[in-house]
């Protein structure tokens, strides 16, 4: 990262727009399909899971002051072992980027724009990436800052102006389909907090390293917040079999709000500050992996690296034939590459990292009582 660093709220911020923009989708969901009734219980089991990994993170990241795991890799394995996460980190934003691009633009097309085809409503968004990340990493994470308030309010709103038309007793049997599913089987929901894996990339860039355990704390605590809050309003407003063939089903949850006869119609501001916050955050994770290519590649910021990426990104979005594909990516690919990556390859990482710092260490210490001996 070239522009200045980030404030300790920009990087929660930050951290927030992406658990925010999955739920804006349909993260909510795929948690209800896969836990049912129990869909409340299990995010509050993952999200506690959730909170006791970034803490653990943050704890393995203390020995490695100013590095992101690109760095702490380099310590570890060497330059094969960077340069092997960069491609990984790299192809799983890209992938991440083309997939959720391409399911938001159906969306919009399936609700507003059925005229307009997707290229075009993708190519719209594309040129937004471009012109932001041209503007500058630093202005993209303000105008995040600014909209993420208004993102957050919304999805509040809609939870508090449903309530008069919850119904509890959806959220029974309280273990849905037995206690495997709800705290085995469901662990894998554990991918609605994509966020994580910036929180392995942001150290170097803040401007106070000692803020980082708070960062990861507060963005991971209010990630889990807004989810429950999401599942609970689309469990007790809609029958399950309902909410498993929408698309945006949060976005049908706004059409049950009326204030009277001069307040109606509230979904339509809510998807425009919806849209807002895709932008941003296509837009943060387009400059997280142009950043991974430069490094990569070597190169000195060129222009062209923008529209190659963004032809990159246009090209691998518009490979799913149908929104049925789309959906088994979302779901199914990607929740698997979260978990493997963020989980399991990253965090074996940190441990053996911080095992390596402790043995080093401790052969000095060892090299020097014996020095001091003779």
């Amino acid at each position: 990262m070239t522009d200045r660093k980030i404030g300790t709220i920009e990087a929660i911020a930050l951290v927030l727009t992406v658990a925010i923009n999955h739920i804006i989708l349909n993260l909510p969901q795929d948690i209800i399909n896969t836990t049912s009734s129990a869909s409340i219980l299990n995010v509050i089991f993952v999200s506690m899971i959730a909170l006791g990994i970034v803490f653990l993170i943050a704890k393995l990241f203390e020995k490695f002051p100013g590095m992101d795991i690109f760095d702490i890799g380099k310590y570890l394995g060497g330059k094969w072992l960077q340069f092997l996460l960069q491609i990984t980190f790299f192809a799983y934003f890209i992938f991440t980027i083309s997939i959720l691009l391409r399911s938001f633009s159906e969306g919009l097309k399936i609700i507003f724009f059925p005229r307009t085809p997707v290229p075009i409503i993708m190519f719209l968004f594309l040129m937004a990436m471009i012109i932001l990340n041209k503007l500058g990493r630093t202005s993209i994470i303000r105008a995040n800052l600014f909209f993420m308030p208004l993102v957050l309010f919304s999805i509040l709103f809609i939870f508090i102006a449903n309530i008069e038309n919850f119904t509890v007793q959806r959220a029974l049997p309280l273990l849905g389909n037995g206690v495997s599913s709800t705290f085995f089987s469901g662990l894998s929901n554990l991918f609605a907090f994509g966020g994580i894996s910036y929180l392995y990339l942001i150290p170097p860039h803040l401007k106070d390293q000692k803020n980082y355990t708070k960062i990861v704390l507060i963005s991971i605590g209010i990630s889990a917040f807004f989810l429950v809050i999401s599942v609970a309003t689309l469990l007790f407003t809609f029958p399950f079999v309902t909410t498993s063939e929408e698309i945006f089903p949060l976005y049908l949850a706004t059409r049950f709000i009326e204030f009277g006869r001069f307040f109606q119609r509230l979904d339509a501001i809510f998807v425009l500050i919806w849209i807002l916050s895709m932008i941003g955050y296509l837009s943060i994770a387009f400059s997280f992996a142009s950043d991974i290519f430069q490094k990569m590649a070597k190169l000195q910021s060129p222009k062209w690296i923008f529209s190659l990426l963004a032809l990159l990104v246009f090209g691998i979005a518009l490979l799913p034939q149908n929104m049925e594909q789309v959906s088994f990516l979302e779901e199914n690919v990607y929740s698997s590459i979260m978990l493997i990556l963020v989980f399991e390859v990253c965090l074996s990482i940190l441990v053996l990292s911080n095992i390596k710092h402790y043995w080093i260490n401790r052969k000095k210490g060892a090299m020097t009582v014996e020095k001091t001996s003779i």
